[in-house]
């Protein structure tokens, strides 16, 4: 089981749509895959989110984000979605956003780490899992802020690295205190995904070096001014916020390495300033046992916000195990951030 131990955890405050972030987990490692693993998942069964639910809407944007981008689909799963839920529950009722629980505290109750949970939930042999939260603290309503909540995991390195891995079942839960009728006002997203170490991660071949965003993604969020762990340690993101983040990835178990990556606005060629790329050599939070970049995975990040509704080209120069490849793509930001 890979689950980093850390936890992020905050008092939710009473200012409307404050937006927390918090990753746990991810990176869908090795396991006891088989190298015959697929590709890509294309065909789920249906689900049994509500019509017109928050969760229905987030599992499809998920989804759809995944498909285009080549990450493959996840299921939904019932055992998952109820210890999303029960989390989501716990944070909404004891007004905080953190990874843990507290075992003295009987309010809400599931487990102290997520593998506890969904262990506690029915899921269990799992091989790998991430934990992602996304909470807009201030507010009751939570009709229409899941797909919101989720552009901002969208946008946020660690939860970006979390929800593209190759993870086979989602579990999602959207809950506010008008549901728990207690805690303080907040909308909570919690996603809770893995895979059976029988069945292994989704891979890549060996070949293959993805992206997200990727070509003709829409709606990317510009602007990122939350995320725990820090993507720039020390530096305030309220005050001083990243742009946009591409997440690249290749084979799980393959060696990543990202030579350059230049951005432009199309409409203008203006070049945007980029930081430098993120591996797994120079993470500021790693080396861990999951929730960092591994060796496969790596990003660039503008420096500062983008322009919302606005075309983009990227560029990006690398190498898959050795191999040098090149990737040009457009993509389009829309109001989030």
């Amino acid at each position: 089981m890979k689950t980093r131990k850390t936890s992020v955890v905050m008092a939710l405050a009473t200012v409307a749509a404050l937006v927390a972030l918090a990753s746990c987990g991810g990176g869908g490692g090795g396991g006891s895959a088989s190298p015959a693993s697929p590709a890509a998942v294309t065909t789920v069964s249906s689900v049994t989110y509500a019509a017109g639910s928050e969760e229905l809407a987030v599992f499809n944007l998920l989804n759809a984000e995944r498909e285009r981008c080549g990450f493959g689909s996840m299921a939904q799963n019932a055992q998952l979605d109820a210890a999303a839920s029960a989390h989501a529950n716990y944070q909404v009722i004891n007004s905080v956003v953190s990874h843990l629980e507290d075992a003295g505290n009987p309010n809400g109750f599931t487990g102290v780490f997520a593998a506890d949970r969904i262990a506690a939930a029915g899921y269990t042999d799992a091989g790998a899992l991430t934990d992602e939260i996304s909470g807009f603290l201030g507010t009751s309503q939570k009709a229409g802020l899941g797909e919101p909540a989720l552009r901002n995991l969208l946008n946020a390195p660690y939860h970006l690295q979390g929800l593209m891995s190759g993870f086979r079942d989602v579990g999602i839960s959207v809950r506010s205190n008008a549901d728990t009728g207690v805690g303080a006002a907040a909308v909570i997203l919690q996603i809770n995904a893995a895979y059976k170490s029988v069945a292994g991660p989704q891979l890549f071949a060996g070949t293959e070096v993805h992206t997200y965003p990727c070509e003709g993604t829409s709606g990317v969020n510009f602007k990122l001014s939350n995320e725990q762990p820090n993507p720039v340690p020390g530096r305030d993101l309220g005050t001083a916020p990243l742009g946009s983040a591409i997440y690249i990835a290749v084979r799980d178990g393959n060696v990543l390495n990202v030579t350059s990556a230049s951005l432009i606005q199309l409409s203008t060629g203006q070049f945007v300033t980029l930081r430098p790329p993120i591996t797994a050599a120079n993470d500021p939070h790693g080396p861990c046992a999951a929730g960092c970049f591994k060796s496969h995975q790596a990003y660039v990040v503008a420096d500062a916000p983008l322009q919302a509704n606005t075309s983009y080209q990227i560029t990006i120069n690398g190498t898959n195990n050795g191999t040098s490849f090149s990737r040009t793509f457009s993509f389009a930001t829309g109001t989030g951030g």
